[in-house]
């Protein structure tokens, strides 16, 4: 039975190892690199250590998509329509789906690519390009870390935790979860132009095809960002030095790769911590502090609820109406 916060061993040993260009980054005064390449480490970190060198070198392939995504992001909300955009991000979703539901490790494409995208739509292209290869040297040095531990042979949970990521229905959850991607991003543009995209983002990473981790993910990862983000303010009101940040960020980093078997959501806030830091470190007007987060939980209590009926209420509605017409037709029989 999984615990609510279960450390392993081999996680927190991969992120310790992981973080530490992080680490001296943030000590050397790059901040922003810094926690973005923190941030890189947990696509393929937050898979675990792949039985197989080869899949341990494709996770951080795989993980690489999440900095492909946020530029590409960028460059969608640059387009300054927010009709265009939804619509791009209506179709890439749908495609995304039908192209992951080919094979078990499809299901990624969608756990990564899609909320990346949504991600991006926060920034300018410029700031983009900076993140995306700070993101993807991330994720790349996490996969070479991961070839230090021994092969092993695969297991039931390596394949269930991909096949939890497909869709049984490609099609309908494709269609749902383009309508939710482009309805999150006619919101975000609406209630908060600033970072349209963390409306979006929060609908993509709660999200996912089967309809009880949808529920679930949607309190938990509401609840685990606004943890992340009450204590960014504190943080932030502290005045912490170059190297205190460091070892912060550091420690949020480990917690996060290292218990990411834990039934509560510890990636959700650990996420949010990383990437409010970017955003907000620094900033002695701590009224544009406090707008800032509470934004943030807005944004992502918005995003979760987008989540919910479209990736719950509607599937429900659905399966109700498909009860409803079968009765009707053995009746009629």
């Amino acid at each position: 039975m999984t615990k609510s916060v279960q450390f392993t061993r081999q996680d927190t040993l991969h992120a310790a190892l992981g973080v530490i260009p992080a680490f001296f980054l943030i000590y050397f005064g790059s901040l922003t690199p810094g926690i973005a390449f923190a941030i890189g480490l947990l696509p393929t970190s937050l898979l675990g250590i792949a039985p197989s060198r080869k899949l341990r070198l494709i996770y951080g392939i795989l993980g690489c998509l999440f900095g492909v995504g946020v530029y590409v992001g960028s460059t969608i909300v640059n387009l300054h329509n927010i009709w265009i955009a939804a619509m791009i991000f209506l179709v890439v979703s749908f495609a995304a789906t039908i192209v992951s539901s080919k094979r078990p490790a499809g299901g990624l494409l969608l756990a990564l690519l899609i909320p990346s995208l949504a991600l991006g739509a926060s920034f300018t292209s410029a700031e983009a390009l900076g993140l995306t290869i700070a993101f993807m040297l991330g994720s790349m040095w996490s996969s070479l870390v991961s070839l230090l531990w021994p092969e092993y042979p695969p297991n039931k949970e390596t394949r269930a935790r991909l096949m939890a990521l497909q869709p049984a229905n490609a099609t309908t959850y494709g269609l749902l979860l383009g309508l939710a991607a482009a309805t999150a991003v006619i919101i975000g543009y609406s209630f908060d132009p600033a970072h349209a995209g963390w409306v979006a983002a929060a609908t993509m990473f709660v999200m996912r095809p089967v309809q009880e981790m949808a529920g679930m993910r949607g309190i938990g990862r509401a609840l685990s960002t606004i943890v992340g983000t009450v204590l960014v303010v504190l943080t932030i009101h502290l005045w912490l030095s170059l190297v205190a940040t460091a070892f912060v960020v550091a420690v949020v980093a480990i917690i996060t790769i290292g218990a990411r078997s834990s039934r509560w959501y510890i990636t959700s806030f650990g996420t949010a911590f990383l990437i409010l830091t970017i955003e907000m470190f620094g900033m002695a007007d701590f009224a544009a502090v406090h707008q800032i987060a509470w934004y943030r939980i807005s944004d992502n209590v918005i995003g979760a609820m987008i989540a919910l009926v479209f990736g719950l209420l509607i599937p429900e509605l659905l399966i109700g109406l498909k009860r409803m017409q079968l009765a009707r037709q053995a009746e009629a029989g």
